[in-house]
């Protein structure tokens, strides 16, 4: 079981999730932009579990333009007793600072920290690999540990006895760059180029499930 979190939406904050955070040099939402990567990664989960045969069940905590708490973000992996949970989001700073970065809950606070790291690596090395691929001016911000509302061991249903969902929060870039902007919503070949993301981070996500059931 996967669950895919499109970060933000709405209008309004609900529960710590803030309607919309960064916004795109030409204009975009991140809650837009988040949004089409979620159904993008759907899209290509179900496809490959077609053809490789796989018995994968997909949940979004969202799917249209409505914001969702963090704690119900994260109950939804705790109902659906799932095994990895990914988080997107784009960053947004001062229209130069570059890279893609995953985060994950801390260690000491985390009763899942290593399967959590070693989650977030494979999907970081995806995510970065996919846009360098496109753009060498992109960075590669490795993973962070930071205490997330959405990452909450409790929120996800894990403890220490039964810690099963592997989770991350995966930060694609920083949108108010103009490249980046480009290549996410003005590019003629955006939709290859967020296929080509969404391709590279499914395959990651379901290599850490094959070997680490």
């Amino acid at each position: 079981v996967i669950i895919i979190d499109p970060g933000h939406g709405g209008n309004v904050e609900v529960g710590g999730s803030s309607a919309n955070n960064a916004t795109s040099a030409s204009g975009v939402p991140e809650k837009v932009m988040t949004l089409q990567m979620a159904f993008l990664f759907r899209t290509e989960l179900i496809r490959v579990a077609s053809e490789a045969g796989l018995d994968i069940e997909i949940f979004l905590t969202r799917e249209r333009d409505e914001n969702v708490g963090l704690m119900q973000r994260a109950n939804l992996a705790r109902r659906k007793k799932a095994d990895r949970f990914l988080s997107l989001h784009f960053n947004g700073f001062n229209g130069r600072a570059r890279g893609v970065e995953t985060l994950v809950s801390p260690r000491g606070i985390n009763v899942n920290f290593a399967s959590d790291h070693r989650f977030a690596t494979k999907v970081q090395k995806a995510a970065f690999n996919a846009i360098y691929s496109r753009d060498a001016k992109t960075t590669d911000r490795g993973v962070k540990e930071q205490k997330l509302g959405v990452l909450n061991d409790l929120a996800l249903g894990n403890s220490r006895s039964d810690s099963r969902c592997s989770a991350c929060l995966l930060e694609l870039e920083f949108i108010d760059v103009k490249a980046v902007d480009y290549l996410f919503n003005l590019s003629p070949d955006r939709s290859a180029f967020k296929q080509q993301i969404a391709k590279e981070v499914v395959s990651a996500i379901l290599a850490d499930i094959l070997a680490n059931p």
